[in-house]
């Protein structure tokens, strides 16, 4: 798969989050630079993290209920919470 074919389906993949009003938009490359290759530290993988403690945060405003299966979940329980902006 190459890169325009994996972008779509990420893309794909956002559009129904997108939808909620408390889910911030994902940029496409942090899925690739900050999820799949990044480390603790780099620029692109603490803005991945950010963004992953905020669909978890967001998730439970929606639901009432905690985020424990998502990817998003996974990346907070394995490397920890980041401080957004709110």
């Amino acid at each position: 798969m190459n890169q325009e074919e994996r972008e779509s389906k990420i893309d794909a993949i956002l559009g129904g989050l997108r939808d909620r009003t408390e889910f911030p938009d994902v940029p496409i490359h942090l899925w690739i630079t900050g999820a799949e290759r990044g480390k603790p530290g780099e620029p692109d993988f603490e803005e991945w993290m950010k963004i992953c403690t905020q669909m978890v945060d967001a998730y439970r405003r929606d639901t009432g209920r905690r985020d424990t299966d998502s990817s998003f979940a996974i990346f907070v329980r394995t490397y920890g919470r980041r401080e957004y902006e709110k």
